[in-house]
């Protein structure tokens, strides 16, 4: 038996944010529960950084192999992303 496990979210006042949520999941070829699942776990796997982690004296020497990190997951992720659709496509 499965473990199911529920994450219940209101969008109050944003049925359009709903609605573009809907449009993306079906031009992806998802429902909207599995663009979402995947959403939040391409969130949690690239998490971004918050401004007070990035003291202001830093030089660039220093920011630039934390920008190359950042770009490269965020970079897998999309191409995950169009391995993902391609796959679809070929089925």
């Amino acid at each position: 038996m499965t473990d199911r496990c529920q994450l219940n979210l209101r969008l109050d006042g944003r049925r359009d944010f709903l609605e573009t949520i809907k449009e993306v999941a079906a031009a992806e070829g998802l429902s909207v529960n599995a663009w979402v699942i995947r959403t939040l776990e391409q969130a949690v796997a690239n998490p971004t950084l918050k401004s007070e982690a990035i003291p202001q004296t830093l030089a660039i020497e220093e920011i630039e192999p934390m920008l190359d990190t950042i770009l490269d997951n965020k970079l897998a992720a999309k191409l995950a992303s169009f391995e993902e659709r391609l796959g679809k496509l070929r089925a």
